[in-house]
């Protein structure tokens, strides 16, 4: 399968890269400096917003991965809503309908445990709201697209290697677990690229 991943020298796009590859599917690595772009891939120069730059890339894909991410909590306060609607129009340009796209669980209450719903996440939105609503913006592009989406909502990101079984829950929240390595998350979303059950769903994903 050949695979964009958008983001590529990200640390969650590292981890999807290292995972692809692994899994013997051929990478290209959209980045914005080909230098940052992970060793046995094939190399594509975009900004996430270019239309007609991920379109070029996207010639002759089976699938894409976006990991696009706020590296910082006053960072660009649209680029995941703006980097989905380019991904999306490219995506329909070229005819590629499955995406995984990485985003985050930190906005979304369904299935919490009580410490999530009352405590850290009411914290959280107000401390990374602008991230949050990003996020959501984000997720409602890719729900109404019409593609063959899958949103991967990880806990809190971490260094490491994670847990060789992941703990997993579709469209609701995994309870009282609430961290989730870039390994891991760069993990599941290989996996659903061969996960057709997974398509139209939210992956919740945690250590």
């Amino acid at each position: 399968m050949r695979v964009v991943v958008i983001g590529a020298s990200g640390r969650s796009g590292r981890r999807a890269v290292a995972h692809a590859l692994a899994a013997r599917h051929e990478v290209v690595s959209v980045v914005r400096t080909p230098a940052s772009a992970p060793e046995s891939t094939a190399v594509a120069q975009a900004d996430a917003r270019d239309v007609d730059a991920l379109a070029a890339a996207m010639a002759g894909a089976d699938a894409v991965i976006s990991t696009l991410g706020h590296v910082a909590k006053d960072a660009d306060p649209t680029l995941l809503r703006d980097g989905i609607t380019a991904t999306v129009e490219a995506m329909r340009r070229t005819g590629v309908r499955r995406i995984i796209a990485i985003s985050a669980g930190a906005p979304y209450v369904a299935g919490d445990d009580p410490l999530a719903r009352f405590i850290a996440k009411p914290i959280l939105r107000r401390v990374l709201r602008a991230n949050n609503e990003d996020t959501m913006a984000m997720d409602a592009v890719l729900a109404a697209s019409g593609l063959d989406w899958t949103s991967i909502r990880p806990g809190r990101l971490i260094p490491g290697t994670g847990r060789p079984e992941p703990r997993i829950r579709i469209d609701l929240s995994v309870r009282w677990h609430y961290s989730t390595t870039f390994d891991t998350v760069g993990r599941t979303a290989v996996a659903a690229l061969a996960r057709a059950d997974w398509a139209g769903h939210a992956v919740y994903v945690t250590e």
